[in-house]
């Protein structure tokens, strides 16, 4: 009896394991389980790559959905999303016209979603000196070349009691195709008329010889912490991650205020309130210059960066893209603040959640 038994269940087990083993395959084959990762690919801007990072290993972790970014300019992901080589790419600056055209003929509509706002710092490395305020007319003074010494007096008149040095000012910024350029020379634009003759708003303007073209946020950042003197513009989790000091800078209402999440959400309230009429901002739905707010509360410097995505979609691996810009533009919100960005207003996270609900599946 014993020996009958003993012999059966090896037959037992055998049939057990094999239809386990055919139970998980049918499930894979039908992408039923989510025991397999999916590995969705995005680039571009350097403005949302610290939040990115984190979002990617939470988001890993929670949906087996694995997030590959890469840090490469906010141009670097438009042109990569437009050829398809990206799932997604990411742009600190609404895509212009042109792009908007060649974009149509290669996989049709883009639609742009606020990912996260933030901050453009001015970070600077000036020895001795922890606090120091500028206005959109010095800073812009300070990439025309038109002044080149800290101890200069229009930078000495905002700053009175601060023992500036006679220091030689070297101009650092982007070498690359950049948004957070872009939300720079905007800024600019708007606040001095000399600037806006001479530089356009754009994601790669041409400057005088002023100073030192670095590649990406990080090179920026990496290169005025090095160099005494310098100064450079970047997303404030840049200056924060490097311990580089931030200059407080007058906004429209004359306040001078530091680069901080508070900052900007009062921008981006404030934005939401005026009607987009100039392009490129008016060419999408839910894009929004934050620039020169006005508003007491506003940093004057402030940005949103946006998830750029064709709006029809492959079945199933648009879903899990749109699942994850879900995600992010909800849940993820809430690691925000621990880097140094600002949460998308309520009112902006709701029509996100529109907009993403109207992508569409094609098999």
């Amino acid at each position: 009896m014993y020996s009958r038994n003993l012999l059966y269940l090896p037959t037992v087990l055998s049939s057990v394991l094999l239809i386990g083993c055919k139970d998980n395959t049918i499930a894979t084959s039908r992408g039923e389980a989510d025991a397999v990762p999916t590995r969705l690919s995005g680039g571009g801007a350097t403005f949302i790559g610290p939040i990115m990072q984190k979002w990617s290993s939470e988001y890993a972790a929670a949906h087996q959905t694995e997030i590959n970014y890469s840090k490469s300019g906010s141009s670097d992901g438009v042109n990569q999303m437009t050829d398809k080589s990206l799932d997604f790419g990411c742009s600190d600056a609404p895509m212009k016209k042109d792009q908007v055209e060649k974009a149509k003929g290669k996989g049709g509509e883009v639609v742009h979603i606020p990912m996260i706002m933030g901050a453009v710092a001015m970070a600077y490395n000036l020895p001795g000196v922890s606090s120091l305020k500028l206005s959109g007319p010095v800073i812009a003074d300070i990439y025309l070349g038109k002044i080149d010494r800290w101890n200069a007096e229009p930078i000495k008149a905002l700053n009175a009691g601060v023992n500036l040095p006679d220091l030689k000012i070297t101009p650092v910024f982007r070498s690359d195709g950049s948004g957070t350029t872009n939300i720079f020379t905007e800024y600019l634009n708007k606040v001095s008329p000399d600037f806006a003759d001479k530089i356009p708003t754009s994601t790669a303007p041409t400057w005088p010889n002023i100073g030192l073209g670095q590649k990406g946020s990080d090179g920026v950042a990496s290169h005025v912490k090095k160099n005494a003197g310098c100064i450079g513009y970047v997303e404030v989790s840049y200056a924060k991650m490097n311990d580089i000091a931030s200059a407080l800078v007058q906004n429209s209402r004359g306040v001078f205020v530091a680069p901080d999440a508070v900052a900007v959400t009062a921008a981006g309230e404030w934005a939401m309130t005026q009607k987009q009429t100039t392009p490129p901002y008016s060419l999408h739905e839910l894009t929004y210059s934050l620039t020169n707010a006005d508003s007491d509360k506003a940093y004057p410097i402030s940005g949103i960066s946006y998830g750029l995505l064709y709006k029809k979609q492959p079945s199933m691996k648009g879903k899990k893209l749109v699942a994850f810009f879900t995600w992010a533009t909800s849940e993820g919100q809430k690691y925000a603040i621990e880097k140094h960005y600002a949460q998308l207003p309520p009112e902006l996270s709701k029509k996100v959640a529109e907009r993403l609900r109207q992508i569409e599946f094609v098999d």
